[in-house]
């Protein structure tokens, strides 16, 4: 109740006139989490018939009382225990989500509209067509507004989904779930053909990687630069013309989402791989974090702690309010700012693997 008390009092203290005539001199945020700064609550001593509510300048996630919390882990456990995941439908395919985690994800795609979704663990495809479906979605919106046109940059807009596996070998795999008899094959859909492109092999291995950069400059995402260029690039080529740079167009939207690894050491190697190529103010989604509590172990969550530790400071941060029904299996990181190339975490990635050779340590920790 005290707790409850402070915040109510602040709230009052700052809140602010509502308008209905000023919205649209309103500058749009950088960052989605600001649109779920703010939450209408019921105060603990009113009946929950009563209707009375009021506006506290916080995040929901923010609010909750240790009890209330305790209620999300508990559904949490029952989410594990019956393996809820396995029931999640997107159009027809069996998509391995908490139905509030696709909206979340859905709403991230939807505003920040990404030239390129990279995705590591598809799987049997599920996650991959509902960002195809999304990118698709987009491109015929912008067409019918007559806001893009479907043969330009955005037309192109490429889900980059990687497994060591294709979907078609695994469809029929009991592997986490029970075979879905009546759901749709992703990877034979028309949508699937326009948007996905699939690459096979582990996502923590350098020759997977450097597949992704080729897949990078073919879709205009990269250029090269001068050696001597002093924009953030992504990695070291050698042309014709001696050595230069890949670096990304800083016109161009990337998105990223890991779902391969959930072990520290395999997820520390996508995040140096792959997090670099996230572009300024859009997303990194690591799934799966709450796994390092459920194991006991090091996992997602330490991973990205530890990334974090690495980066330069405010390059990433994490933005919990996205999780706007209080709830999620994921982390989601704004890349808030580039000021460092891909050499810069490479190296890093190679400092730590020595590390950890002379001096493992149990905690994952550096």
């Amino acid at each position: 109740m005290a707790r409850w008390l402070l915040v109510s009092c602040l709230l009052y203290a700052c809140r602010a006139p509502v308008t209905y005539t000023n919205l649209g001199g309103i500058p749009p945020s950088s960052s989605l989490a600001d649109g779920f700064k703010v939450s209408l609550v019921r105060p603990p001593d009113e009946a929950a018939n009563s209707g009375q509510k009021i506006i506290v300048q916080s995040s929901s996630i923010h609010l909750l009382s240790e009890e209330e919390q305790r209620v999300l882990d508990d559904y949490d456990a029952l989410f594990e225990k019956y393996s809820l995941f396995c029931n999640g439908r997107w159009l027809g395919v069996q998509v391995l989500q908490d139905s509030q985690d696709l909206l979340y994800l859905q709403h991230i795609v939807y505003m920040k509209k990404p030239d390129v979704i990279v995705e590591t663990g598809t799987y049997k495809g599920g996650l991959t067509y509902f960002f195809a479906t999304l990118l698709d979605w987009i491109e015929r919106e912008a067409a019918d507004m007559g806001t893009g046109d479907a043969n330009a940059s955005h037309g192109k807009a490429t889900v980059l989904s990687i497994d060591k596996h294709h979907p078609d070998q695994v469809f029929a795999a009991n592997w986490f779930c029970p075979v879905c008899a009546d759901c749709i094959k992703s990877y034979e859909t028309r949508v699937w053909e326009r948007k996905v492109r699939f690459v096979q092999g582990m996502a923590d291995a350098d020759d997977t990687y450097s597949e992704i950069l080729a897949h990078f400059f073919d879709l205009g995402i990269m250029r090269l630069v001068p050696k001597d260029s002093a924009a953030p690039g992504v990695g070291d080529v050698v042309t014709s013309s001696g050595p230069a740079g890949l670096a990304l167009e800083p016109s161009r939207v990337v998105l990223v989402n890991l779902d391969a690894n959930h072990e520290f050491e395999g997820l520390m190697r996508e995040l140096f791989f792959y997090a670099p190529l996230v572009s300024e103010n859009s997303y990194l989604i690591v799934q799966d974090a709450k796994l390092d509590k459920i194991w006991g172990t090091p996992g997602p969550t330490a991973a990205v702690q530890t990334f974090l530790n690495i980066a330069p400071e405010g390059e990433f941060v994490i933005e919990d309010e996205l999780k706007f029904h209080a709830y999620s299996q994921h982390m989601y990181l704004r890349r808030a700012r580039v000021t460092v190339d891909h050499s810069y975490f490479l190296k890093r990635a190679t400092a730590i693997v020595a590390a950890n050779a002379a001096n493992p340590r149990a905690d994952g920790e550096l």
